[in-house]
């Protein structure tokens, strides 16, 4: 351990270890990362620091998974081709923006928690229907019990995507940063994709790895790591840089990965478009952000929204026939076999190729079953 720690240091690690409850341990760990040295030093404390934080965490969300009881549920059934949630602090905009973009009538007041569960609404977008749920309000802490509690991040957790809703006749980056904290305290990750690692456990044979020099601990620390999570043979194989934290962050199942945009209420407040520019220049390299208008039509924000679920329509025909008018909704890069699939489960085996008009190079074209298809596409299946 470092010999040049803060005061504070100390203080946090009693504060540690007279902590009775895994919220305590929380608190505790993460002003020990705070007062902890930043220099070269101190780099093993932190990742340990950072490694407890990510264990700890995890053990509360399956603490939370585990309660029973208490309040309204807030599970909502998905309906449509996705579910949205609409995430932000009490008194973000939400349910203003709830009402523009559907037809559902949440109740719009002044004061916080005005919503105190879940409340969803259909967003009609060109052809198809997306459910967008209004999320209770978020404050800091709430992960550990504060204001509402965990409750509205599962919501958030659950939905397809996710859109930070920012006020900002506040301090918007702040805002950012608070959603941000809670949702990855609640095993939710934005715009971010899994570690570039595969972990194929087997009976015997130890642990072998592929990779290794990519992992900044060296092949005896992995190892350390992975007996921890009682992992003793395995094949591992590394594709990318990785950290420890990485590591465990590979390891631990309940983390979820979830695209996210941002939409700015409140663009007529005192200082808006400032308040603006500075949220555009700390995260719009991490998120797509747009201005919610009060004036004029909110279609733009409902494409941007659909473009941020990263799906895509494909409409079936039959030969001879007109394109169906309801699409299917499918994942992008599905491919022709994946539209099959999803018309019977034995069209895919069945299937011996296919017409495709729309992204094909001409109508019609005959592609196979691995032919990726594109937002749009009118496929005619041949069986």
């Amino acid at each position: 351990m470092p010999t040049n720690l803060p005061p504070e240091y100390f203080k946090a690690e009693e504060k540690y270890a007279n902590a009775r409850t895994i919220e305590e341990k929380i608190i505790a760990t993460q002003e020990l990362i705070r007062v902890a040295p930043k220099h070269k030093g101190a780099e093993r404390l932190l990742k340990t620091l950072k490694t407890r934080l990510a264990k700890l965490r995890q053990e509360l969300r399956k603490q939370q998974t585990r309660r029973v009881g208490g309040g309204p549920s807030f599970a909502v059934k998905k309906e449509g081709a996705a579910q949205v949630a609409l995430l932000g602090m009490p008194n973000s905009g939400r349910s203003t923006l709830l009402r523009m973009l559907t037809g559902a009538q949440p109740e719009v007041a002044p004061y916080p928690f005005t919503t105190r569960e879940p409340v969803p609404g259909m967003m009609h977008f060109e052809d198809v229907q997306i459910q967008l749920v209004e999320v209770p309000g978020v404050v800091e802490g709430s992960n550990l019990g504060r204001g509402l509690g965990a409750q509205p991040l599962s919501v958030a957790r659950n939905a397809d995507t996710i859109v930070l809703t920012i006020d900002l006749s506040a301090d918007p980056v702040k805002q950012v940063e608070a959603l941000i904290g809670e949702l990855e305290s609640a095993g939710v990750k934005l715009n971010k994709s899994p570690p570039k690692i595969s972990i194929t456990r087997r009976e015997t044979g130890g642990i072998e790895i592929q990779g290794v020099e990519l992992f900044e601990g060296g092949e005896a620390e992995l190892k350390r790591i992975l007996q921890e999570h009682r992992i003793h043979n395995a094949d591992v194989d590394i594709g990318e840089p990785i950290t420890a934290e990485e590591i465990e962050e590979a390891l631990d199942e309940s983390i979820v990965y979830r695209r996210s945009v941002i939409i700015a209420t409140k663009g007529d407040a005192a200082g808006a478009t400032h308040k603006l520019a500075q949220l555009k220049f700390a995260y719009g390299g991490m998120f797509p952000i747009f201005l919610a208008k009060r004036e004029g039509s909110p279609e733009e924000l409902k494409r941007q929204i659909f473009g941020n679920l990263d799906v895509i329509r494909i409409y079936t025909k039959r030969p001879d026939e007109e394109p169906a008018k309801r699409p299917l909704v499918l994942c992008r890069g599905s491919t022709v076999a994946d539209i099959a699939r999803a018309v019977h489960k034995d069209f895919a085996h069945d299937l011996k190729f296919a017409r495709v008009w729309g992204s094909a190079r001409f109508p019609g074209q005959q592609v196979p079953r691995s032919y990726v298809l594109r937002d749009k596409d009118v496929v005619e299946l041949h069986l």
